[in-house]
């Protein structure tokens, strides 16, 4: 049977870092990424393509609900196709774990793949404070996994870190809780972190009545422009975001021209980087959040009514 692993995590956790580290450690396995995008536009997708990985693409919408008929289509074909011996699945920031699980365990599936792991990633910044808001949105995501593995935990302090382990482990009492920083993890840790429950228990998995990504609860503006930006001028657009004229800026990715090449900028909830890119791509980003703000943020970036803009509402 072919082994799935699902990598979730709410918006701008690290779950793409993740994957991308996933997919190092287990090179030696036919393995094939199924990228579920947020926006119209595949960010997350291209940077994992760019370490020369099998990628699939699913987007304008969540694979567990949107969707899901490309979804099923999509695990059809690459059964017949490529035969892998690993499937991971990186859902959109908010998709449902639980309403995931349920397409896995469909009965035409339960010959052809096992589910391996349910590998949810927290946000050790962002966390606490995001729970206040999204907290039963959490519950599915937290619940349901089999391990909970912290990102960005060498930024936080230790009574942090002990406060979200709390927290995690009043939602799910059994799942491992890994709160090391990720860059010294070892290969052999990584791939552990996949294997390390041999069978999972699927009899009780918690579903949720909150369905924001077939709700209206979130919003996503992709665009495409031809315009270049320095480092400065990028930072100093980023750093506006999260002021209330452009909405509720929560997760921003892309990549932008410079005037020798392009920058990757990634950006949550208010904290952002910018670094310089290796590779050529044409120039896009995609943002999503709550009650954004079309023309402003347009204006911001200092895009001309020429620049392709989408609106999508999930």
């Amino acid at each position: 049977m072919i082994k799935i692993d699902i990598i979730s995590g709410f918006l701008g956790s690290g779950k793409t870092t993740l994957v991308k580290k996933l997919l190092q450690v287990h090179q030696n396995e036919k393995v094939v990424l199924i990228e579920n995008e947020f926006g119209d536009i595949g960010i997350d997708g291209e940077l994992v393509e760019r370490d020369g990985f099998e990628v699939f693409e699913i987007s304008s919408g969540c694979i567990c609900c949107i969707m899901q008929k490309d979804f099923v289509h999509l695990l059809n074909r690459i059964v017949k196709e490529f035969q892998p011996e690993r499937i991971i699945i990186e859902p959109t920031g908010i998709s449902i774990l639980s309403e995931i699980i349920d397409i896995l365990r469909k009965p035409e599936f339960a010959t052809l793949f096992q589910i391996n792991s349910l590998v949810t990633v927290v946000d050790s910044v962002n966390y606490l404070k995001q729970f206040e808001v999204f907290g039963e949105f959490f519950e599915d995501q937290i619940s349901n996994a089999s391990v909970l593995i912290l990102s960005k935990s060498q930024c936080v302090d230790s009574q942090t870190l002990a406060k979200i382990s709390k927290s995690l482990r009043e939602l799910n009492q059994d799942a491992e809780i890994i709160n090391k920083n990720w860059d010294v993890l070892t290969p052999e840790e990584l791939k552990e972190l996949l294997d390390m429950q041999a069978n999972l228990d699927l009899s009780d998995i918690l579903h949720t009545d909150f369905k924001p990504c077939s709700e209206n609860e979130f919003d996503a503006l992709a665009l495409k422009t031809s315009r270049s930006y320095s480092q400065e001028e990028l930072e100093q657009i980023l750093s506006l975001l999260s002021q209330p004229q452009y909405g509720q800026v929560l997760r921003g990715k892309g990549f932008l021209k410079s005037s020798q090449g392009f920058w990757d900028f990634s950006y949550t909830n208010g904290q952002f980087t910018v670094t310089e890119s290796k590779f050529k791509s044409s120039s896009k980003l995609c943002l999503i959040g709550k009650n954004l703000r079309e023309q402003e943020i347009r204006d911001l970036f200092k895009v001309k009514s020429g620049g392709l803009f989408s609106w999508l509402k999930f």
